[in-house]
């Protein structure tokens, strides 16, 4: 009867952390793929491309910090925080008219954004058991992964007649208080785990000496590194160099984030049956790389041919997501906050590389020709996939 009862509590809590990661989504992807486009108002590329690389270094110095908080106050006092911190930047985003004051906002939530969800990986990996990591997280990616689907036309839609920013920002702010209802409600009573002190040397010295984690560790920063390219360069890419608009951007994003849907589910429960993540990553590596290398020939102004390359590339990465998260969470539990935290970061590690990297191929062979650099970057991680254990 015990096990009955825990096992309906665990429900509970993860169809609440699916509520919770599907409210932070909308949030976050409202604004993602216009940040690159707002600052392009105000910013010329090299100055936005430096903006991205010190909201990077913000979140890494951040994330080094989250530890030791994390055993001094728990992870609920921190997620609440953290929050209601973000809700305030956006609000200030969305009415301050100031840009120096706008920017440093910006930086500020490029800096803790990304640690929101951490706190919720921590919720979430101690009500999953360990047979179910795999599907387990699909579902949680997949809830994740159902707002891009949406917000890109919510924005179009906005953006379609003027270029009224801030009202998106205060959508994505609006977003955040539902969240934090739901958080306090329901883990105000949240019991940490042990938290073990780390000491940050031995942590990435241990890191690097991990070789499977490691390894997956580096599949997860190249998936990063593609996702933070694309967010930066792409919307820019097709509204200045095909012709888009707006609103035509917003279908075609809508349409190529649909695989994040369809696949990640069911990739999640193969891999808790085979257990067999190095195939499925190898193979999207393949498809990701593949269709990025068809980019800079598609020169037509094509909704439709447009939405079909970019969707293909993204079958591609969402088994890369699902499979780097489900090896990834097999090897390493939540108290390892460090390991957790290495790899979290490496979303913005991306956004403190891709700028320089980009900026530099975009330079050397313009953006157009650009893409195929990206393409053989994504072809390191099938070596390091073939690495696994």
């Amino acid at each position: 009867m015990g096990s009955i009862v825990n096992k309906i509590k665990t429900l509970n809590v993860l169809l609440v952390i699916l509520v919770s990661v599907l409210l932070l989504s909308f949030h976050t992807y409202l604004i993602y793929f216009i940040n690159s486009s707002f600052l392009s108002g105000f910013l010329t590329s090299t100055q936005m491309g430096l903006v991205y690389i010190i909201g990077a270094i913000v979140n890494i110095a951040t994330f080094l910090l989250v530890p030791r908080y994390l055993r001094k106050r728990g992870n609920f006092k921190l997620i609440m925080m953290l929050t209601t911190l973000e809700l305030a930047v956006l609000l200030g985003i969305a009415c301050i008219p100031w840009n120096f004051i706008v920017i440093l906002l910006f930086i500020i939530q490029q800096g803790i954004g990304p640690i929101i969800f951490y706190c919720l990986d921590i919720f979430l990996e101690q009500s999953t058991e360990a047979n179910y990591v795999g599907s387990v997280r699909g579902m949680y990616l997949t809830m994740y992964n159902l707002s891009p689907i949406i917000t890109p036309i919510i924005v179009g839609l906005v953006l379609a007649t003027n270029t009224d920013y801030w009202k998106i920002y205060l959508m994505s702010a609006l977003f955040l208080i539902p969240f934090l209802l739901i958080i306090l409600i329901n883990f105000w009573k949240f019991k940490d785990p042990e938290y073990p002190k780390i000491d940050i040397n031995k942590t990435v010295s241990h890191f690097l000496n991990s070789k499977s984690v490691y390894d997956v560790f580096i599949d997860h920063f190249l998936l990063s590194f593609f996702y933070c390219w694309m967010v930066i360069y792409m919307p820019l890419y097709l509204m200045k160099n095909i012709g888009f608009g707006w609103e035509e951007i917003g279908i075609i994003l809508s349409i190529t984030l649909l695989p994040f849907i369809i696949f990640q589910i069911p990739i999640g429960k193969i891999e808790d049956q085979k257990h067999d993540e190095k195939m499925l990553l190898i193979f999207g590596f393949l498809i990701m790389a593949a269709s990025v290398a068809l980019l800079p020939f598609i020169t037509d102004k094509s909704l439709v041919l447009w939405a079909t390359i970019l969707f293909v590339s993204r079958i591609g990465a969402s088994i890369v997501e699902v499979s780097t998260e489900t090896y990834f969470f097999k090897h390493v539990k939540s108290t390892n906050a460090g390991y957790i935290s290495l790899f979290r970061m490496t979303k913005n590690m991306s956004f403190l590389i891709v700028p320089i990297i980009a900026g530099l191929s975009i330079y050397i062979l313009g953006i157009q020709y650009s893409w195929i650099i990206l393409a053989l970057i994504l072809l390191v991680g099938v070596r390091y996939t073939r690495m696994l254990a």
